[in-house]
């Protein structure tokens, strides 16, 4: 209950060292910290819109282009596999201008190919378009980073848990709206499918665009403003010269509550005062060493990336093999998306309150079970496809476990090396493009199996939850031999 309480609080209670916040306070919208917690899920949720705006619309895209099953499915490769270079780009450029620019930066140029994708008239300018808009899944690395900027350890995971699984929700609302816009232009254009699709896709590239400009007017990259004066307040010895921030630490003395922030700052102090990493080669060489980010990256792709290849092959699934129309078979396809709501959240928050209880072994047990379980629920979907609500009960169960293990997973990230921690997220973030890419590639080598190949990525991610085992973390393992209390 406390920990519920936490997430509304009011007055925000700050860190008065670190000036980040230690906890969420979801109905609130000022600034710095809810504002740009807010304005970060809203922007990775409508870049994930217009990245899988083309998905819901595949059929009818299909019809129009003249395109094959195999032709669609190199497109969801590419589209995927482009995000890969903008994430780890996404990254360094985090570490070197903020969160708040490289977000903004990239909805605005995101939203031009998803505007122009309607002039795709062939395989290979569709294809293009698709490249191009896969830069808009690199919003996930600005908006991960933005609350690792803002949030303090203990409540860090549910920020980023619940940032990233609203933002992954876009993919659920695609899916939604989508086809509904589809049906609309369809017939104010006399049933044209060839037009509709084409102009429905221009509504999701206005909304990315805004969103991009509201970034860089209303939000802040740091708890002391710009990226520029991020370390400020601690040269002056805890000066705050904003009122949020001061009159929240003031209430946490009134309250009683000030030695629980000290013993936060206590226990975590080697993540607050670590210095700072100019980013750049030495920090991706300094993380690509660490044994701890290649198997985040594998875990990662287990996760987000079985969520891209699923975002983008769903729909059609249904529509294929159910024989639904693309209306309906888009409605259930939604429902993977729109788990995202408490799924993802519901992993980082869980993570959080065992990180509180058992210290970041509590955060790799978590990992460990939700990453056993999405591997078998992905298994045995291929045996509830005897009827719909039935593959429907098993979609929602892998669904949450696919989204809780995005949460698990970016819930330890802060903990690895946190001066480079916006390298090290751009390349988690990268290594789940890379899943997202292989998995793609399974679905396609599958192309008229689906089936085996949800169980052979089930069979994978089984594979890959032994390996929090060999996690070592600030020090620690899940199992220990032979430590000395």
């Amino acid at each position: 209950m406390v920990e519920i309480v936490k997430l509304l609080a009011r007055p925000l209670p700050i860190d008065p060292i670190t000036l980040k916040a230690t906890a969420i306070n979801l109905i609130g919208a000022s600034r710095p910290h809810m504002r740009a917690f807010h304005f970060s899920w809203v922007s990775f949720m409508v870049a994930f819109f217009g990245w899988f705006a083309i998905a819901p619309l595949m059929p009818s895209i299909k019809k129009s282009l003249g395109l094959t099953k195999e032709n669609v499915n190199d497109s969801n490769i590419i589209s995927v596999s482009s995000t890969i270079l903008f994430r780890i780009v996404a990254g360094l450029l985090c570490d070197r201008l903020g969160p708040k620019r490289v977000m903004g930066i990239i909805l605005i140029l995101g939203s031009i190919p998803v505007g122009l994708a309607g002039l795709a008239h062939d395989l290979t300018s569709f294809l293009i378009v698709r490249f191009f808009i896969g830069a808009l899944g690199a919003t996930f690395v600005p908006c991960q980073f933005w609350t690792m900027q803002m949030f303090g350890p203990n409540a860090v995971g549910s920020a980023n848990a619940i940032v990233g699984g609203w933002g992954n929700m876009g993919a659920g609302i695609t899916y939604l709206l989508m086809p509904v816009v589809f049906e609309g232009f369809k017939h104010h254009f006399d049933d044209n499918i060839n037009i509709a699709w084409r102009v429905t896709l221009v509504i999701p590239a206005i909304i990315i665009f805004i969103v991009g400009i509201g970034d860089l007017i209303f939000t802040d990259d740091v708890p002391q403003g710009k990226w520029e004066q991020r370390n400020d307040y601690s040269k002056n010895n805890g000066d705050l010269p904003v009122k949020e921030v001061h009159d929240a630490a003031e209430s946490e003395k009134k309250s009683g509550n000030l030695n629980e922030v000290v013993d936060d700052v206590d226990s975590e102090k080697n993540i607050k005062v670590s210095p700072h990493v100019k980013p750049g080669l030495e920090a991706y060489i300094r993380a690509l060493i660490n044994p701890n980010v290649i198997i985040l990256m594998f875990m990662y792709a287990c996760s987000f990336g079985v969520e891209l290849a699923v975002d983008n092959a769903i729909g059609s699934f249904y529509h294929e093999h159910y024989n639904l129309t693309q209306t309906k078979a888009d409605l259930i396809g939604s429902i993977f998306g729109l788990m995202n709501f408490f799924s993802r959240a519901s992993g980082g928050f869980i993570s959080d309150i065992l990180f509180s209880k058992y210290s970041i072994r509590g955060r790799l047990f978590f990992q460990f079970v939700i990453l056993l379980l999405e591997g078998v629920f992905l298994s045995i979907f291929k045996l509830s496809l005897g009827t719909i609500p039935q593959s429907i009960v098993v979609l929602v169960l892998f669904s949450y476990f696919v989204q809780a293990c995005c949460g698990t997973t970016y819930a330890i990230v802060p903990f690895v090396d946190p001066p480079i921690s916006g390298t090290i997220s751009g390349l988690v973030g990268a290594g789940g493009n890379v899943g997202g890419l292989i998995w793609a590639y399974v679905f396609r080598r599958y192309t008229h199996e689906t089936p085996q190949a949800f169980l052979i990525i089930g069979l994978c991610v089984l594979g890959i939850s032994f390996s929090t085992f060999l996690l070592r973390v600030q020090g620690r393992m899940l199992i220990e031999f032979g430590r000395k209390k």
